[in-house]
């Protein structure tokens, strides 16, 4: 069991050393979407500008605690800019077990940034383009959240929205990225057939070195395809036991943290040269450019093969599997210690728990001392760590209707 340290603090201002973390993972508040009774609470600014210039300034201190070889992934929704809803009474409208709605101040015709009424804002784009323009960020993958079972929407004259976006932003263009973990099963489709040397027939390999593609890291692999961008996820229910006095929260599905953890947070990081330790699968095919580090002229994106994989004139081994992890550097037997993963909007702690319960060190950040409790609570409670280490079952079908989608784990 790998500890998980709960923080009462300000992800503007996070009591960490510069560089000392693997992975964040986080969800900030949207946009004039609900107050949680604090003063300059991110979120509760007067326009989306304000709010996007506080979240860009969250966003530089999250970099001075990423390591070079880190990634940040960021989750955010989108918003209408609309009328300020009113209840019945007159009053700021309320949600049952949502909190107090704040949208913000009543629109009419063109906003100051340009956008007419009823238009949709566009802010988690606006936030990802300024970590690139602003911070020097590189926008390496947009991951498209679907909900199956999201909210209706009393709305007549658009679709109902039932996504949300994840950001992957790195500092460097070589990071720790780890996608055998968590590829899934070939189809019929991507099957690799191995006709060649690169799982590809001979035709295919010789259009794709026409094309100046590295043929080596185009063919099927054979440990399963990558994950695509869209990751249709249900939204999960959290039971917060009554004796902590907490009455809402927001909380991630384990199921969207969990293939980030095993990703792009290594197993171990090397006590030697410091970096993470990455799969190593029998049958490599030998080496394959990764990230480097031009200071030590190490390539530690670089694939081992395998005391159990084959060597030139070997046939193809009959199971393909991770046997075994390894770093670049001249120490293969030096001890490792855990990756540090850290979500500076720690919420609920879904985030630090599924890190947790995965052998990473976690640490989640909140300004609320009741989700602190909270995120407290389910970082040790057997159950949620069983949870969050459990498959996303899809939600249920009326009886006597068929699925609309083939909702997969």
């Amino acid at each position: 069991m790998a500890p998980a340290i709960v923080l009462r603090g300000d992800a503007r201002n996070l009591p960490l050393p510069d560089g000392c973390v693997d992975l964040i993972v986080t969800s900030p508040p949207y946009f004039s979407l609900r107050d949680y009774g604090y003063a300059g609470q991110i979120g509760s600014e007067g326009t989306p500008g304000e709010w996007l210039e506080a979240l860009w300034a969250c966003t530089a201190e999250w970099v001075r605690v990423l390591k070079p070889e880190g990634s940040l992934f960021v989750n955010l929704g989108d918003k209408y800019a609309q009328d300020t809803e009113r209840s019945r009474n007159g009053q700021t409208g309320h949600l049952a077990g949502y909190g107090r709605l704040s949208m913000g101040p009543r629109y009419s015709g063109r906003l100051q940034n340009g956008v007419q009424r009823k238009s949709l804002l566009g802010l988690p784009w606006r936030y990802a383009i300024g970590c690139c323009d602003r911070l020097g960020l590189i926008l390496r993958a947009e991951i498209v959240w679907a909900k199956p079972n999201g909210l209706p929407e009393s709305v007549t004259d658009r679709v109902r929205r039932a996504h949300e976006q994840v950001f992957h932003l790195v500092k460097q263009p070589r990071y720790y990225a780890a996608v055998d973990e968590i590829r899934e099963p070939h189809t019929a489709t991507t099957r690799p057939n191995f006709d060649g040397r690169h799982g590809l027939t001979p035709k295919a390999a010789n259009a794709l070195t026409a094309l100046g593609q590295d043929v080596d890291r185009c063919g099927n692999n054979p440990l399963g395809k990558l994950l695509g961008s869209v990751w249709e996820i249900p939204s999960a229910p959290l039971q917060v036991p009554a004796r902590l006095g907490v009455d809402h929260f927001a909380a991630f599905p384990p199921a969207l943290v969990r293939p980030i953890v095993l990703g792009w947070s290594p197993p171990g990081v090397c006590t030697a040269c410091g970096h993470g330790r990455r799969p190593v699968s029998n049958g490599e095919r030998g080496f394959r450019r990764g990230y480097s580090d031009p200071a030590s002229n190490h390539d530690f994106g670089s694939r081992y093969r395998s005391p159990l994989g084959r060597q030139n004139g070997d046939k193809e081994p009959k199971a393909w599997a991770i046997t075994g992890y390894a770093c670049a550097c001249t120490q293969p037997d030096a001890p490792t210690r855990p990756a540090v993963v850290l979500d500076p909007f720690g919420g609920t702690g879904t985030t630090a728990l599924v890190a947790s319960a995965y052998g990473r060190h976690a640490i989640t950040v909140d300004l609320s001392a009741d989700y602190c409790r909270l995120a407290a609570w389910r970082v040790s409670d057997p159950g949620e760590r069983a949870r969050a280490r459990e498959l996303p079952k899809p939600p249920p079908v009326p009886d006597g209707m068929e699925p609309l989608f083939d909702m997969k784990a």
